[in-house]
């Protein structure tokens, strides 16, 4: 009897030890937590297209044929859908964490000659860590935008009125090339890129960036925030900075009525060269 119950355990533990050095392994989770900030550091835009009911054909929508206080009521609620996908996202990983530690455990009781609970219960805590991973992956997926409001114009006769569907679109963050970006006494040369992994779509060619940039010096007003627009360039020459001074250089994308959520810019900092 106790040679079964012995077999029982170290058949548990093999099975724990294979779930966690080949599905949930540390690898795989230090992965999630990779992917969570990058998806937090994107801009999250609404996609507004309309099918002809007629003709069955997708078209795009002009904002001007849509109703601006419904659209901004719209975008608020897409804010916090964000939102809300963000905190799920941390939740979930808190979770596989605490789950794959306590699996962690149970194997080690049993290796360590330990009576532990129910195979069944243990089971059930397998199941779970794997269904927690699959719900996070899930969660990186952007879906339709529940909408409540109807956006386009009251249409006269003559009009077709689109049936719109409205989906989140993401765009990965634009950052420095830091080891591009150098300044001399008066100007600066900087260059940027967008942030891509292995599954990056190919970015859009049409965007335009701007770039921020202050002096750290509280008694230079007239020159501690300025900016300028760089149009579809990926790099740009500033002038007429101040030699021996320390700036902050921000870049972003130039702001689109699409935009709903975008909380992350890359900054970079560096110190003009003495005036000789």
């Amino acid at each position: 009897m106790w040679c079964c119950v012995v077999t029982v355990f170290f058949n548990m533990e093999e099975k724990i030890r294979h779930l966690l050095n080949t599905r949930v392994t540390t690898d795989q989770i230090r992965t999630y937590f990779k992917q969570q900030e990058l998806f937090c550091r994107c801009s999250f835009y609404i996609e507004i297209k309309g099918k002809d009911l007629e003709t069955q054909t997708t078209m795009s929508v002009p904002v001007r044929y849509l109703n601006p206080q419904r659209f901004m009521r719209v975008k608020c609620d897409a804010k916090t859908q964000v939102r809300v996908q963000l905190a799920y996202q941390t939740e979930l990983l808190k979770k596989l964490v605490r789950s794959r530690e306590d699996i962690a455990v149970i194997a080690d009781k049993i290796h360590h000659g330990y009576v532990v609970r129910e195979e069944d219960d243990i089971d059930r805590k397998m199941s779970e860590l794997l269904d927690t991973a699959a719900e996070f992956e899930n969660s990186l997926l952007l879906g339709p935008v529940h909408n409540r409001h109807k956006l386009i114009f009251e249409a006269t006769r003559a009009e077709v009125i689109p049936r719109l569907t409205l989906e989140l679109k993401l765009k990965k963050p634009v950052i420095f090339e830091r080891d591009l970006c150098v300044v001399s006494s008066e100007v600066a040369y900087l260059q940027w890129r967008i942030q891509e992994d292995q599954e990056q779509e190919q970015d859009d060619p049409g965007e335009e960036f701007k770039i921020q940039y202050e002096v750290r010096d509280s008694g230079l007003h007239d020159a501690s925030n300025q900016w300028i627009n760089c149009g579809l360039n990926r790099a740009v020459i500033i002038s007429n900075l101040i030699p021996g001074k320390l700036y902050k250089f921000t870049i972003n994308r130039v702001n689109s009525c699409y935009l709903v959520y975008s909380k992350w810019t890359d900054t970079i900092w560096r110190t003009t060269s003495p005036d000789c």
